[in-house]
């Protein structure tokens, strides 16, 4: 039995209505040359064989009486593989357009929260040969670090290695606490809630006095960034349907770093410059492009070393201008560059991993109330950033299971109330998968924005080239 952090459990307590708290990735396979078909059984027999390493896939949610304190994960009594892991037919000839609405309709639901939340969908009759395996994980159990710590389980980086599968351990679930222990535990959690709060107070200023410095040196040029100066209540700051649409897309590794090199900025100021071109691009088409710039979410991991390999949230959000009033690609990467400086030093200034444990004090039934008041208004897409962009680092290497060749790996990430756009990407084996997720009612044409995007890649890609002699 573990109990949720706060940051854990908001993103069960933003599932209201249209709004879902899971994330899906799109794993595409060579399963021609695998030693045996990728099929849900054959999967149920691998994900069994080693789901003690992943023991929270075993764990299904037990909320609290009243929403008095944050839910628990418990083992599940009545776990069934076969609930989890199923085979989706598609009909001929199994196009990759048919498999982008499979997947939409397929993230377009939320998970079942009697069970594990967790369901892995095998998708085979592709017209390319190809297995594609689609994974949705909530988000209150795992982020892209802890997601890449799952895929080093279940993936091999040899094709020969575990032609069969070890028996599964013995398993013996432990006891669900009944609610009246959750309630008597509630009330004490509660009960010590103020003195907690004050030791994390008092923890918070002492590093920010010993940081006010920096603080003080930063505070001039933050107040002319994405705080001030910069677009809300744009197209993509919209309340979402209970539709998805996405549109997955790649970029060579090789390329990006050969921009950054020329340029001196990292790659991720190279994925932020061309997603700020290819939306400037869409924009101005569809005449819908603000003045002012977009401002953009930026998850930035807070796992250390210490941390590696447990699951859960360890993440926080930084916000930076997203050039999109900058014609000019060389000057549009030089502005992201320094924007995201500014937001990173901001960041790396403050105590964000002890700020983040504010979450813990405020009850589930409190963060769904604000949850569905912001969904009734329009408040949400005023102050919300109009896109989030997250650059999740992988292997850069070959990964197998069951000797098939894992060839393409796209993310899909969850959309929010007053921001219906979402950029993810992973980066695998010397290329970044992009995978764009969207609300079709309010970007029809995501694959307009997935081309703008590549389009832009080129001509800063052309311009970096030319820079360089």
């Amino acid at each position: 039995m573990k109990q949720l952090t706060g940051l854990d459990a908001s993103f069960l307590n933003i599932e209201t209505g249209p709004v879902y708290g899971h994330t899906s990735s799109v794993a595409i396979y060579d399963s021609a040359n695998a030693y045996e078909q990728l099929t849900a059984p054959r999967l149920r027999e691998r994900m069994m064989s080693r789901i003690h390493l992943v023991p929270v896939f075993r764990r299904k949610l037990v909320t609290v009486p009243m929403d008095l304190d944050q839910p628990y994960w418990c083992d599940d009594p009545d776990f069934d593989i076969k609930a989890h892991i199923y085979d989706v037919g598609i009909t001929a000839p199994g196009s990759r357009d048919q498999l982008k609405e499979l997947v939409s309709r397929i993230v377009a639901k939320p998970l079942d929260r009697t069970r594990p939340l967790w369901e892995i969908a095998v998708v085979n009759g592709l017209e390319d040969g190809t297995t594609a395996i689609i994974s949705t994980v909530h988000h209150s159990l795992i982020d892209g670090g802890s997601s890449n710590d799952i895929n080093s389980v279940l993936l091999d980086r040899d094709p020969d290695a575990a032609r069969s599968n070890p028996e599964p351990q013995p398993w013996t679930p432990e006891p669900t606490p009944d609610p009246m222990t959750l309630l008597t535990s509630a009330m004490t959690a509660n009960a010590l809630r103020p003195l907690k709060a004050a030791k994390l107070q008092w923890d918070v200023i002492s590093e920010l006095m010993q940081k006010s410095p920096n603080i003080a040196a930063l505070a001039p040029s933050m107040t002319s960034s994405a705080v001030t100066g910069t677009a809300h209540n744009t197209v993509f700051n919209a309340k979402p349907t209970n539709r998805r649409i996405w549109e997955p897309f790649r970029v060579p590794l090789s390329e990006v770093k050969e921009i950054r090199k020329a340029t001196g900025a990292t790659v991720n100021d190279v994925v932020m410059a061309i997603c700020a071109g290819g939306l400037r691009s869409w924009m101005l088409a569809n005449d819908c492009l603000p003045d002012k710039p977009l401002t953009a979410s930026v998850p930035v991991s807070i796992r250390d070393d210490s941390k590696k390999g447990a699951l859960g949230n360890q993440v926080s959000m930084i916000v930076a201008e997203l050039p999109t009033d900058v014609d000019d690609p060389l000057q549009r990467l030089k502005t992201v560059n320094d924007a995201m400086k500014s937001a990173k030093e901001m960041h790396d200034a403050l105590p964000m991993a002890q700020m983040i444990e504010f979450g813990d004090f405020a009850t589930p039934g409190m963060t769904s109330m604000v949850a569905r008041a912001s969904q009734r208004t329009s408040m949400a897409g005023q102050v919300m950033p109009s896109v989030t962009i997250s650059n999740v680092p992988g292997p850069q290497w070959a990964m197998y299971l069951c000797g098939a060749k894992l060839l393409e790996n796209y993310p899909v990430s969850m959309i929010v109330d007053g921001q219906v756009l979402n950029i993810t990407l992973l980066s695998y084996n010397g290329d970044l998968d992009f995978g764009i997720v969207s609300c079709p009612t309010a970007v029809p044409d995501l694959k307009g924005v997935a081309d703008a995007i590549l389009a832009d890649h080129q001509v800063l890609l052309e311009a970096a080239r030319r820079q360089n002699g």
